[in-house]
């Protein structure tokens, strides 16, 4: 007895709820038995007359059976299958893009990140640096162990005994270095984006005079000692005299005589007309033109000798002049043109943006982004998995096709965004085998000169497998957020929607009424055979054909058989199969001409002025006839085609209320103001 009174209970109450909800949003119109409630037909309403002034405003009525005839439309779209078409497809697809990204992007986390390497860019930091390098292109972890401890042992002497006293320089290399992150010793001054982003974050940590733990990265252990730390220094914008080595690299004896005369010229320099002169012959002999000394833009991060970017930046005013500076080169005589500061955080947050994106930084900046849409989605994590695959990769680089071989494990979930997006470990080796491929197989017809590099180019196996996993799961957790953003936005879903009606709507109308109406030859034949007597020219005209002719006597072939042939299309067939068919001797341009219209027209038929030759073909006739009303619908074809369009409007709403129920509730319409 209880039991049925729960049971009525329940279905009162679920009853109690239908009729409120109904209540609150009554059904206004069903449209082959689907509802379209009051609030949505307001709203569409509302927003049809949004930009209208008073006096263009719709009627409640005629906006209903207008709204009435857009949904049929979209029913009938899908019954012809619209959405399948690729044109719906790549449309649907682009807005999509384009409305997904305010959901996609993470402005906070990347605003934060982008300001702290701005900060850091108005800091330079001192430096001594030592790497201790993984010696083999890859390596395991267990040949780390040795590695670390050499490592650590050596951090210890460096902070007790100094760097220069371990054997490290303690002068800049006068050397240009393409990558500092494999120059041993005193570095000098450094900024943002010169080393590695593990380094670079220890750079920047450091108290002065401090030496860093052994640093673990993709080429090794680093170890970095903070020496000193200034307020930035920006870029210079410098000129400079070379005098050169013969020989690079320059043996003691070049090194000695070329010096001798860079400082015979630099004490010769007391004035800046002086070191104007010294220019002026250096861009003459060395033949440098319009450029003449200028260098151009220098920041600290340049791939230039170490000793030559001190220089410049040693120099303190617009037109201070330096020392003879040795590079591997020659020497330089610099002359300072301007400092140029750090520019402000909004002038160069694109160009930051870029940089980082293109360097190791990028997984840095979305570390954030990927936690918090990994926390949406309810991301797991089978950590056994991949332990798995972590013991293969102890022993053999997931870069060797011999990994994959070694996976057993290719049914087991990796990872899952809760339980409605699975991914198995098969799933990811089927990515590391397109990473591999990648690096192993150049496309036939690629160029020689295209090489595919690693973003990261990790040395320990383990790291590699890292690596992979976390470009692999990047991509899957983007897919997925994205093309789940409908089932978790409401407002996105509905604009989504919103688009794809108005897509299907224009696809079905653009497939059976517009296209039809100027493509349907025999259709609008037939509507101008019906309904002649309302198309008028407003005048005589001349109704005809232009034939444009190679010489005289494709010409005269032409006159000739127009002369037993008048119907023109007929006439336009038998010229081209006389004089077309084996090269194209004439050309030929049906029409109907007022005076006025055609110059050609106008010098045969109405004696008008001369007019110049068609290029290539220099001879021309007009054939024809003068008419006062239109003979054929191509005579007046525009405006036959909008009657028809009409006609075939008017007959596809009436077809589809007979092929779908429409009921309007009134009494809900009545309510809508």
């Amino acid at each position: 007895m209880n039991k049925r009174r729960l049971v009525f209970f329940l279905i009162t109450l679920h009853a109690t709820f239908y009729l409120h909800a109904q209540q609150v949003d009554p059904v206004a119109i069903q449209i082959d038995g689907k509802p379209v409630f009051k609030s949505e037909l307001e709203k569409a309403y509302r927003e049809s007359n949004v930009s209208r002034s008073d006096g263009e405003k719709e009627s409640l009525p005629d906006f209903v059976q207008s709204y009435i005839d857009f949904r049929l439309n979209i029913a009938e779209a899908k019954a012809q299958r619209i959405d399948t078409t690729g044109n719906y497809i790549r449309d649907l697809s682009a807005a999509r893009v384009g409305m997904s990204r305010k959901y996609m992007q993470d402005t906070i986390c990347e605003n934060d990140y982008l300001l702290k390497i701005y900060n850091r860019m108005q800091q330079n930091v001192e430096i001594n640096h030592v790497l201790v390098p993984f010696e083999e292109k890859i390596i395991y972890p267990a040949d780390t162990v040795v590695l670390y401890q050499k490592a650590i042992d050596l951090q210890g002497r460096l902070s007790k005994n100094g760097f220069a006293a371990e054997g490290y320089s303690k002068v800049l290399s006068s050397s240009t270095v393409l990558d500092y992150n494999r120059q041993n010793g005193y570095i000098g001054w450094v900024a943002p984006f010169m080393f590695n982003a593990k380094v670079e974050q220890a750079i920047y940590s450091l108290h002065v005079n401090e030496v860093s733990m052994p640093i673990r990265c993709s080429d090794g252990y680093h170890i970095i000692q903070v020496l000193n730390k200034r307020p930035a220094v920006g870029s210079v914008d410098i000129e400079q005299v070379l005098f050169n080595f013969s020989r690079i690299p320059a043996d003691l004896n070049q090194i000695d005589s070329v010096g001798k005369v860079a400082w015979r010229e630099y004490r010769n320099i007391r004035t800046a007309s002086d070191y104007q002169s010294l220019c002026d012959e250096f861009t003459r002999v060395m033949q440098m033109g319009e450029k003449g000394c200028h260098f151009g833009v220098l920041n600290l991060e340049s791939r230039l000798s170490p000793t030559f970017i001190e220089a410049a930046f040693n120099l303190k005013k617009e037109g201070d002049v330096s020392e003879p500076v040795q590079s591997e080169y020659g020497f330089h005589i610099i002359r300072l043109l301007k400092k140029i500061p750090v520019p402000s955080y909004a002038d160069m947050k694109s160009a930051l943006k870029a940089r980082i994106l293109e360097s190791d930084k990028s997984e840095e900046m979305t570390i954030e982004k990927r936690k918090r849409m990994s926390q949406e989605l309810g991301f797991n994590f089978n950590r056994v998995a991949y332990d798995r695959l972590n013991e293969i990769a102890n022993k053999i680089s997931p870069k060797d096709s011999s990994f994959l071989k070694n996976v057993d494990n290719n049914n087991d979930i990796l990872f899952s965004f809760g339980d409605k997006k699975i991914y198995t470990v098969a799933n990811f080796v089927e990515y590391i085998r397109l990473r591999q491929n990648l690096m192993d197989n150049k496309p036939t017809d690629a160029p020689e000169t295209v090489v595919y590099t690693e973003a990261i180019n990790n040395s320990l196996s383990t790291d590699v497998l890292k690596e992979y996993f976390n470009a692999y799961y990047s991509r899957c957790l983007t897919d997925y957020y994205y093309l789940s953003l409908p089932n978790r936005e409401p407002e996105y879903k509905k604009q989504l929607d919103e688009i794809s009606n108005g897509l299907l709507s224009f696809g079905v109308m653009n497939k059976n009424i517009w296209e039809r109406a100027t493509t349907d030859e025999k259709g609008l034949s037939e509507y101008f055979k019906k309904n002649k007597n309302k198309y008028s020219f407003g005048g005589t005209k001349y109704r005809g054909l232009i034939v444009y002719a190679k010489d005289e006597k494709a010409l005269t072939v032409a006159t000739s058989l127009s002369k037993s042939e008048k119907n023109r299309d007929i006439l336009i067939e038998k010229i081209r199969h006389a004089l077309n068919k084996d090269s194209l001797r004439v050309l030929m341009e049906p029409g109907i001409w007022a005076k006025g219209e055609n110059p050609y027209v106008d010098n045969k038929v109405f004696a008008g002025k001369e007019v110049k030759a068609k290029m290539g073909y220099p001879y021309f006739i007009v054939l024809g006839d003068f008419v006062s009303k239109p003979t054929d619908y191509n005579d007046v074809r525009y405006a036959v085609e909008s009657d028809y369009q009409a006609l075939l409007e008017q007959q596809w709403k009436a077809d589809l209320r007979k092929k779908y129920k429409v009921e309007i509730n009134n009494s809900v319409l009545n309510t809508i103001k």
